[in-house]
């Protein structure tokens, strides 16, 4: 995202002159965010993993304890940290000790290369490190007024839209850096790392034993070792890429076969576990039948099409569905707006009205999906498929 940002947006410059226009391109916030935050030497680079430490096993912690605290209680009376949950607890970072500093030292030497920054072995030992850490500036704890939520039930928040106020603040650190003059192309550049267990120089997996081994440390969890970490992680990325290669192949195979309008024996499901491994091919069933009345049935995967104009009143509509499908349509229903429901007060004068009346074209949609109801032989009431109206 950063760098495709600054080749779409050409330079710095011509971003700030957007923005102090009022006009926010595209992932301007959080390119700006980056740029501000990007190290510029080693020290940086350490700086960098020494907050990140604070964050992520001190704040974190805290933050959680600060929502609920030991003695939360549930609405039932029960305890909110009881198995399986665990309080976490907050680390305090020591120099002293060899996971911490590992975590260190890898992160700040993930983050030197994924920007660009050239190490020397001298800069990679423990009491260059060690030395530079001293001058770190940690931010004190402040409690986050950020709603924890505890229901598993409820709905993913909504993305929010980028707030003026952080748009401004973005603009004002953009205008600053560049007042210390041109900024270098290299500046505006990052290289992602690909993950590779068995480089043991990259650092990917003294980073995964750290990082794991300080989480499963807060919440009273024992750790695993190196050798332990490179095998779990080792196994991930051939697990995945093996079975969605198998996957995607079968896939092509089956699209082929609906290009080639094959008959329904051609097709196959498929069943596999590649640890076991086995792979079950089966024929499709057919899809259940709905049906609606008597020699009037449909599947899921029918749509029933209508053509009408802008002069297409409601009778109108209603009448060519029946006479099409066999079926008068009881009730008709555009989203969550009712069209036609009979039983409500004023909607049988609504069948003299164009059908575009009441369901409206956006841009150049050529049609419109309605839900449709039915009455059956037992006046009961009944849905059919989908009725794509083309205006």
């Amino acid at each position: 995202m950063f760098v495709r940002f600054w080749e779409v947006n050409k330079s710095p410059e011509s971003v700030l002159q957007l923005l102090q226009g009022n006009s926010c391109p595209e992932h301007a916030v959080q390119a700006i965010g980056l740029l501000s935050g990007r190290p510029d030497s080693w020290e940086d680079c350490v700086h960098h993993a020494r907050k990140k430490f604070e964050k992520l096993f001190n704040h974190a912690a805290k933050d959680l304890l600060h929502a609920f605290p030991v003695d939360t209680l549930m609405k039932d009376g029960s305890l909110f940290w009881q198995s399986p949950k665990r309080p976490p607890t907050p680390l305090i970072f020591d120099m002293d000790n060899e996971e911490h500093m590992q975590f260190i030292t890898s992160y700040a030497y993930l983050k030197a290369q994924v920007c660009g920054i050239k190490l020397s072995d001298a800069d990679l030992e423990l009491d260059t490190v060690r030395s530079l850490l001293g001058t770190a500036t940690v931010p004190e704890y402040a409690p986050s007024n950020k709603k924890i939520e505890t229901d598993e039930k409820a709905a993913a928040p909504k993305e929010v839209e980028v707030d003026d106020d952080v748009v401004q603040k973005r603009t004002k650190v953009l205008a600053e850096i560049l007042s210390r003059g041109p900024l270098p192309k290299e500046t505006l550049c990052l290289f992602p790392e690909s993950f590779e267990k068995d480089d043991d120089s990259n650092r990917h997996i003294d980073f995964i034993t750290a990082a794991s081994n300080l989480r499963a440390q807060m919440y009273s969890i024992a750790g695993v070792d190196r050798l332990k970490t490179k095998r779990i992680a080792g196994r991930i990325v051939p697990a995945i890429a093996t079975t969605t290669a198998v996957v995607a192949g079968m896939v092509t195979v089956e699209l082929v076969k609906v290009v080639m309008k094959l008959a329904l024996e051609s097709y196959r499901n498929c069943f596999m576990n590649l640890a076991m491994p086995f792979i079950i091919y089966t024929e499709p069933s057919p899809p259940p039948k709905n049906i609606i009345m008597k020699d009037v049935f449909t599947t899921l995967w029918d749509v029933w099409k209508i053509r009408g104009s802008s002069k297409t009143t409601l009778q109108e509509f209603i009448d060519q569905v029946k006479a099409k499908f066999g079926i008068e349509p009881a009730t008709v229903v555009h989203g969550v707006k009712m069209i036609y429901v009979p039983v409500m007060p004023g909607h049988k004068k609504r069948l003299s009205q164009p059908v575009e009346k009441y369901v409206k074209r956006t841009g150049d949609e050529e049609y419109a999906d309605l839900t449709v109801g039915f009455t059956n032989e037992d006046g009961g009431d009944v849905h059919g498929p989908p009725v794509r109206y083309y205006f």
